[in-house]
């Protein structure tokens, strides 16, 4: 089963050059329902709240239905859109409903978090939700106005590269951070 999930996480990482080497052969109504089915896998498999599967089932199935109905090349470039929509969303939800998803990594970490690690943690997570809204407004005009290679260029390459600078940017700052303040 382990290996499914890996499986099925390549081919979502792997989405939008999948959308672009795949719209060569097939019509989006088939490759999309291919990919959904990925995406649904990979959530039978992972997730564990059954309120947030149930959630994520129905969109994907919504997703595929639409897909099937319309048949459209720009439904499956949205996508990516949609997954950014969909992470700011998750990052948003923590800053009402505490804690937060960088608090809870820190405290993996850490074990506890001071005051100030706490306040760092909120603004992080601001920070994200930000990164997440510019990326889905990219994604999303990448996918309506500009051409499949420039979409699978931006969504599949560039976003990979912001997602993973903004990472280790944080996660670097974090570490000199939280370690400075622990081993003075």
């Amino acid at each position: 089963m382990r290996w499914w999930a890996v499986v099925a996480s390549v081919v979502i990482v792997a989405y939008p050059l999948l959308v672009y080497g795949g719209m060569q052969w097939l019509e989006p109504r088939y490759l999309g329902l291919i990919l959904a089915g990925f995406y649904a896998l990979r959530l039978l498999i992972v997730s564990r709240k059954p309120g947030v599967r149930i959630l994520l089932l129905v969109a994907i199935a919504g997703g595929g239905l639409a897909l099937w109905l319309f048949n459209s090349e720009i439904l499956l470039r949205l996508v990516p859109g949609f997954i950014n929509i969909g992470l700011a969303l998750g990052f948003g939800y923590t800053l009402f409903y505490p804690p937060t998803l960088p608090a809870r990594m820190a405290r993996l970490q850490h074990g506890f978090l001071t005051p100030a690690m706490e306040t760092y943690t909120t603004r992080i997570t601001c920070l994200w939700v930000g990164f997440f809204v510019l990326n889905a407004t990219l994604a999303i005009i990448t996918a309506l106005w500009a051409s499949r290679e420039v979409w699978a260029l931006y969504n599949g390459l560039i976003a990979y590269g912001l997602i993973g600078l903004l990472f280790v940017a944080e996660y670097s700052y974090r570490r000199l951070v939280f370690f400075k303040k622990h081993h003075l």
